[in-house]
């Protein structure tokens, strides 16, 4: 969901490539949950790995982790002054809020959810960003914000990280890295465990605040710290790997090609089969540590391949990868919509997949790249503009 950043010293050839397949599978998850593709090979289960395109998500976290890193990386290696933090939170802002108030703005006028006066504190929780502390708001309106909020809850919390490590060496800052993601997965645990009974939001009792293994806790900040812990650490190793050998990102390496395509088949085979239900940890999300890990590895290698990488900066994967904010929040109101005008045409989603795939792919793209064109890249070109004046 984050953008390849602008600065060529912290620009990584291959990123925007895998920021689209990360988001052509969460699209895959809400398109599958529509039209229910059962499809079995072997032990190849495309079902299962349709719905597991929800480790998208944990694809998008990781990177961001990884790039809001590199100017502080910088900080650490180099010992040079501290980032300019007000153009941090400008261009974080920049980024997510403009397209994000437009799109909820746009779906709760078009479904005419603004009449209803129970839904107003679910609208407000979402304006002010706070809807994934409510069970009854965290899902409601788009079911992808969800992860924006996190994500905005994390913008937050980065230059503290830093800020607490900013007079270690860098093998320090890793140390306390992997403690801290650590004893945030062991937090985490421990407040699922204890919340055993479901409690009523205060104004209202037939709306549930927190639940037992609900939402609330489980897509929590906290829950997904180590995913972008394990971004920041490969931040700092790519970082690192390109101030002592910056030809690797110039020529590529076969070698890395290697560790890439290792990664990847490895992941779809835990994906696609069931052998992803044996690696996750008690309530770890996407697959930790085991996957997550195998994506920073993705992350890790992609700059430097040397035919990978072709791949991913062609035209089309590149421009999906661009695209990806848009086509994050925007995917399921398309396919929602394309599946009700099915449904009033008499035509079956389940069975005519291919149509809904079409027109929902359409419909999305064309969404995100009046996003894109209209909000997003005006917008950050704005606030680039005052910094750089």
């Amino acid at each position: 969901m984050d953008s390849n950043t602008s600065d060529p010293n912290f620009y990584y050839k291959g990123l925007h490539g895998l920021r689209g397949l990360a988001a052509l599978a969460v699209f895959g998850v809400h398109y599958n949950q529509i039209v229910d593709i059962e499809f079995y090979l072997g032990e190849f289960d495309l079902y299962l790995l349709l719905k597991n395109g929800e480790y998208g998500v944990g694809l998008f976290f990781i990177l961001s982790g990884f790039l809001l890193s590199q100017p502080f990386w910088h900080t650490i290696f180099h010992k040079k002054p501290w980032p300019n933090i007000t153009y941090y939170f400008i261009s974080r802002a920049a980024r997510i809020l403009p397209a994000y108030y437009v799109a909820l703005t746009l779906i709760i006028l078009s479904t005419g959810y603004w009449r209803f006066t129970e839904a107003w504190p679910d609208i407000l929780l979402h304006y002010s960003f706070t809807f994934n502390y409510a069970e009854f708001s965290i899902f409601s309106i788009n079911a992808p914000f969800w992860s924006l909020a996190v994500e905005l809850q994390f913008y937050c919390l980065l230059p503290l990280i830093f800020w607490f490590l900013r007079k270690q060496s860098a093998i320090l800052v890793s140390f306390y890295l992997l403690l801290f993601a650590s004893l945030s997965y062991g937090l985490h645990l421990v407040i699922i465990s204890q919340v055993d009974a479901s409690i009523i939001w205060p104004t209202n009792d037939m709306l549930t605040w927190i639940r037992p293994h609900g939402a609330v806790v489980t897509h929590s900040l906290l829950g997904h710290i180590p995913h972008f812990s394990i971004g920041i650490l490969t931040g700092g190793f790519l970082y690192k790997l390109k101030l002592s050998q910056s030809n690797f990102f110039v020529q590529g390496s076969g070698y890395f090609d290697a560790i890439f395509t290792l990664c990847i088949c490895v992941i779809f085979l835990l994906l696609s089969t069931s052998l992803g239900n044996y690696i996750q940890m008690p309530f770890g999300r996407y697959g930790l540590p085991l996957i997550p890990i195998l994506m920073a590895l993705l992350i890790f290698s992609a700059p430097a391949t040397k035919y990978i990488v072709r791949f991913l900066e062609g035209y089309v994967i590149k421009m999906i990868g661009k695209l990806s904010y848009g086509i994050y929040i925007y995917h399921l109101p398309a396919l929602i919509f394309v599946d009700e005008t099915m449904a009033r045409l008499h035509r079956d989603a389940s069975e005519q997949w291919y149509l809904l795939l079409f027109f929902s792919i359409i419909f999305t793209l064309l969404l995100s790249m009046l996003s894109f064109y209209l909000i997003e890249q005006p917008v950050l070109k704005i606030s680039r503009k005052k910094f750089s004046a």
